[in-house]
Order: C-alpha cells, then sequence, then structure tokens
C-alpha cells in the first residue's frame, strides 16, 4: 500500500453511521447503497440478521472507503481507491465470515477480489459488469399512455409479483428474498405508471441520503413492454425527486442495451463503473 490505512468494523449501524457521515457528505454518490442500507438498518435494527458494517480510515482518522455485509448478499465497497479495497480483503479474511463475492465501484472492488483470490486460491468470476448513472435533470418521453402515480397499498400484492420477476433477471445483484415491497409501498417509495385503470410498470425511489435518490426495481411485466411506460415511470419518479431538491442515480447491467439507452434518452449521464463479482473454487485442469 502506499500509505497506512486502517479498517475498524461493527455490527451496529448507530455506531457505524457517524463515522462513515463524512465520506457520504463528499461522495454520496459512490456511497448511495452503503447509505441506503444503513437509514434502512437506523430505522429497523432487525433490518439485517448478521450486519457487518466497515469503514477505512487514513492516517488521521477521516474516512475514504466504507462497505457492508449483510448475508446473503455479499459485501458491497463503497470506495475507488484499490488501496481500500485491499485493506477491507484483508481484514475480512480474519473476521471469520463467508464471504463469497464482491461488488462496488471497479477499482476497490477488483482489489479487493484480486487480493481474496490470492489468499484464498479461488477463481473469480465477473458475474455483472454495472454502469453508475447520475441525473441533475430529465427529459420525459412523448405519446407514452396513462400517468404517473404513487403505489398505494392495494397495489402491494401485484407489485410483490412484480419483483419476483424483477429478480428472476437479475439473480446476481437481489436476493430472492428482498422481493418483498410492501413496507416501500407503505412509505410511499414505489410508484407505478398506470393505464386503463391499471398499474403496468413500477419503480422505486429511495429515501434521499447524501441529497441522492437511488432508482431501482424498474420493472414491467412482459404483457405491458415496448410501449415506453418504463421510460415513462423512471421519468416520473426522478421528476419528482428533483422537484424536491434532490439527484437522481442508477445502477444498470450493461450487458442489457436497452434499458442502458432508455435511461440515457430520458437524462441520465454515466459517471462511474460497478462491477459484481463471485468466488469459485479452481477447477484443477488436470481432471
Amino acid at each position: 500500500m502506499n500509505r497506512t490505512l486502517t479498517v475498524q468494523a461493527t455490527s451496529d449501524a448507530a455506531v457505524f453511521a457517524p463515522r462513515v457521515a463524512p465520506l457520504i457528505e463528499s461522495a454520496p454518490v459512490m456511497t448511495n447503497v452503503v447509505a441506503t442500507n444503513l437509514q434502512r438498518a437506523l430505522r429497523d435494527p432487525a433490518t439485517f440478521e448478521d450486519p457487518c458494517w466497515l469503514w477505512v480510515e487514513d492516517q488521521d482518522g477521516s474516512p475514504v472507503a466504507a462497505a457492508i455485509h449483510t448475508p446473503p448478499r455479499v459485501p458491497h465497497v463503497a470506495g475507488e481507491e484499490p488501496d481500500a479495497g485491499l485493506a477491507l480483503a484483508d481484514h475480512l479474511a480474519t473476521s471469520g465470515r463467508c464471504v463469497e463475492g464482491v461488488g462496488g465501484f471497479r477499482p476497490a472492488a477488483e482489489a479487493f477480489a484480486q487480493r481474496w483470490s490470492d489468499q484464498h486460491s479461488c477463481h473469480v468470476a465477473t458475474t455483472m459488469e454495472q454502469g453508475v448513472y447520475e441525473a441533475t435533470g430529465v427529459t420525459a418521453p412523448t405519446g407514452v399512455s396513462g400517468s404517473l402515480r404513487l403505489a398505494a397499498p392495494g397495489d402491494a400484492p401485484l407489485l410483490n409479483a412484480w419483483a419476483l420477476g424483477f429478480v428472476e433477471h437479475i439473480p446476481e445483484a437481489v436476493p430472492a428474498e428482498e422481493a418483498i415491497l410492501t413496507d416501500r409501498v407503505e412509505r410511499g417509495e414505489m410508484w407505478v405508471w398506470e393505464y386503463d385503470g391499471a398499474p403496468v410498470s413500477m419503480v422505486y425511489a429511495s429515501p434521499p441520503a447524501g441529497g441522492i435518490s437511488r432508482i431501482s426495481w424498474v420493472y414491467t411485466p412482459p404483457e405491458h413492454q415496448r410501449h415506453g411506460y418504463a421510460s415513462a415511470v423512471v421519468a416520473g419518479a426522478t421528476a419528482a425527486q428533483l422537484a424536491a431538491g434532490n439527484r437522481c442515480m442508477l445502477y444498470t447491467d450493461l450487458a442489457n442495451p436497452t434499458s442502458n439507452g432508455i435511461y440515457q434518452a430520458i437524462g441520465y449521464r454515466r459517471v462511474g463503473d460497478a462491477v459484481m463479482l463471485a468466488f469459485e473454487p479452481r477447477r484443477n485442469p488436470y481432471r
């Protein structure tokens, strides 16, 4: 490493929160996944069964990176410096936790994975490459029939069914057990595009953290696709957040040119890259 970095860890979100607050404020896009999950844990400490909240400190004690490990998800690294990824890998290697992969912004996540591979003699497989997009303005698509509204409690069963369809498309990113959106509906965080009196597409806009709301759970069931509903619901939810004084961000699967094109067309601009990596046993080439 080029300098001395120290990793601290806790299972208590309330301890973690003040330590990473300066990092969330200075790098809200990079830390958004950490920050929004932190909000969930502070609201309900039982949200995660076995959480580990980690932060990396520079010599002066200031945080330069953060990470969370909330099984069954793999650790997520919020950092752009490879040295931070190395330090986090070294720490988790001695923690006794089961680490089956890593995700996060590319430089730190890939450094973490390389260190883990070297230490544990495992193969690193890339399960998803993601673009990180941000919007400070939005252009609504034209000619899309229907209208935007907040999801109502009565929509929850339908949206939960859609959530299972969403997870089937990207199981690497979202565990199936998280495909329950009822609480988000009740908090007024889910939006739907409605046509002919019924929802045809959905999106989630997280509560802002560091002034950033993350757009996710974008899903249109197959029977309603190719009508522009996804573009319309994302644009509408984004516009609502922007009107409230927030910026918006989202992650996309770079292997899906359709979704990447949709987001760029309504005003999202790519600001970074993230990866999801899995650790697999190395194969014996002589077998």
